[in-house]
């Protein structure tokens, strides 16, 4: 198969369609595991902190993707490409884990093996996570990388949409066996996929099969190397200012998905399918709007965007808060819960977009797996801030608390400036260390 259009490298559109596929395929367990699920255990009766604490737990994975970044970054086996064969392994392991959640007998009763089977999940989607955001940064133009994050926003957006309709409703009619078999199958369709295609010309689809790597690919960095260069990055006051978005981006995100399907379902009397079913219309609705977005986050830039979206955020959450005389009213609930589920996606392209911006190439995968390790922190952080507080205020104070949060955030983005790419910033520090020598040797 030596058709240019199956190479990730000489194809625009199938760089569009991969990213898609494979962050659908991420997004796919969070459709199950953080929003129909903790709708459906609320249903059960299961307390706020229980729920919440649930959601903090199998989140963790998410939080530690900085450690997976360097291996991935070193370990490598050129000849099958420089990323897929880390996507392809991890997307078997969710494959296989998916399966796991259907011997689980009673998951209410025993939330603790629900608990490490959503965890081993998330292991695998995360790293997976981290080898495709790697690989995109490889292979992709900058001049494209607003419009593959929309893509990639598009399908992640799209999966935890279409699975939290799915699952919502196969876990109340058929229980935790049918809908893990389900999900398992889904994600075997998106393996099959990768099997086909390629990162460069010439390389292997498989270890036994002809082909070669890339004379584009250069040999692995030392970790020596990796963290030197970094270590260059991560500590200029852009990017200081960059991991204090990523946390508050990932606080607000965490707080609020721990909120919400639990007020739907204890205040706004949602059934499960119901919660799960307007995430899913919703989810999409807002699927398709970034894909218009990306276009112009590539002219007017992340920032802008995502401030004018955190602001709209922000001011809809202390709606929400002081206007609890109309929480009475069907109507006026699902135009704040539609409208707070369709923000959800532009926020996540705009970060996504902003973190990819600043990433150098050689450490791609390190460096961004660090940056959206600090935004899963945050989220975990959020989750379990939610839990502690639930018990000691009422609904009001949780949408005013989560305003709050928004209101930080805006801050932070407010403080941004990167003053050049970052790998201007390593010539300059390269340029600044040589004239230092000489000054030396003078």
């Amino acid at each position: 198969m030596h058709n240019p259009a199956w190479f990730l490298s000489s194809s625009a559109h199938l760089r569009y369609f991969t990213g898609a596929l494979t962050y659908f395929a991420q997004g796919s367990p969070k459709g199950l595991l953080h929003i129909a699920l903790p709708a459906w255990l609320a249903a059960k009766g299961m307390a706020p902190a229980e729920v919440a604490g649930f959601l903090g737990v199998i989140m963790l994975p998410w939080a530690v993707k900085l450690l997976i970044g360097p291996i991935m970054d070193h370990y490598e086996y050129l000849p099958r490409g420089k990323r897929r064969p880390w996507v392809l392994t991890m997307q078997l392991g969710v494959m296989i884990s998916l399966l796991g959640m259907g011997f689980i007998d009673d998951p209410v009763t025993q939330l603790g093996q629900l608990m490490v089977v959503g965890f081993i999940i998330n292991v695998f989607t995360a790293a997976q996570d981290v080898a495709v955001d790697g690989m995109a940064i490889d292979l992709v133009p900058l001049e494209e990388e607003g419009r593959l994050n929309a893509f990639m926003s598009f399908g992640k957006a799209l999966g935890w949409a279409a699975t939290s309709a799915v699952t919502g409703t196969l876990l109340v009619v058929y229980g935790t066996k049918v809908t893990a078999l389900v999900c398992s199958l889904s994600a075997a369709a998106v393996f099959v996929y990768l099997l086909v295609i390629r990162e460069r010309h010439g390389e292997r689809i498989l270890p036994w099969t002809a082909g070669e790597a890339s004379p584009k690919n250069d040999p692995p960095p030392s970790f020596f190397k990796v963290f030197s260069d970094l270590n260059h990055v991560l500590w200029t006051r852009p990017s200081l200012v960059l991991i204090l978005i990523m946390f508050m981006a990932g606080l607000f995100g965490g707080y609020g998905r721990a909120l919400m399907p639990i007020a739907a379902v204890q205040v706004f009397e949602f059934t499960t399918p119901e919660w799960s079913q307007l995430n899913a219309v919703m989810g999409f609705a807002g699927a398709v709007l970034v894909l218009f977005l990306g276009p112009i986050i590539d002219r007017r830039g992340a920032k802008s965007v995502m401030g004018l979206t955190i602001l709209l955020t922000g001011v809809h959450a202390f709606t929400l808060a002081f206007t609890q005389e109309m929480w009475t009213n069907d109507t006026y609930v699902l135009v704040m819960i539609a409208l707070w589920i369709l923000l959800l996606p532009i926020i996540m392209i705009c970060v996504l977009a902003l973190a990819m911006s600043f990433c150098t190439s050689a450490e791609s995968a390190t460096q961004f797996a660090i940056y959206l390790s600090v935004c899963n922190i945050g989220a975990t952080v959020g989750a379990f801030f939610y839990g502690a507080v639930a018990e000691v205020t009422n609904w009001s104070q949780n949408y005013a608390l989560m305003g709050l949060i928004v209101f930080l955030l805006l801050l932070a983005i407010l403080m941004y400036h990167t003053g050049g790419h970052p790998e201007r910033l390593l010539e300059q520090e390269s340029t600044g260390n040589r004239h230092m020598r000489d000054v030396h040797r003078t």
